[in-house]
């Protein structure tokens, strides 16, 4: 595909991302609200929620970096999409006791 048909792609895709970001963002952030009283009273963090979590943040990501033009690759089109994912604290294999993550 042409650069100048990718940037007028990127218009509706910016929108349609926008729209989607922003409903996970709503859950991302009950989530965060959650997690916050989760660990505060067990003093340790949820492992689902942790991951849900990074996996939103890589999803924006990956889209921001699509929309300002560092990539190609469109996100959940063909490209990087929900399942891949940046490392999050709890797929370490190596544990790391002092950053009390563990």
């Amino acid at each position: 595909m042409g650069e100048r048909i990718e940037t007028l792609l990127r218009i509706p895709l910016a929108i349609l991302y926008g729209i989607i970001l922003q409903i996970i963002g709503v859950i991302v952030a009950i989530v965060t609200i959650v997690q916050f009283f989760y660990t505060l009273i067990l003093g340790r963090r949820h492992r689902g929620m942790a991951r849900f979590a990074n996996s939103y943040a890589s999803l924006a990501y990956h889209a921001r970096r699509y929309l300002l033009f560092a990539t190609n690759k469109k996100p959940f089109f063909g490209g990087p999409g929900w399942e891949e994912t940046l490392p999050c604290d709890f797929d370490r294999t190596k544990k790391e006791p002092s950053d009390g993550f563990y």
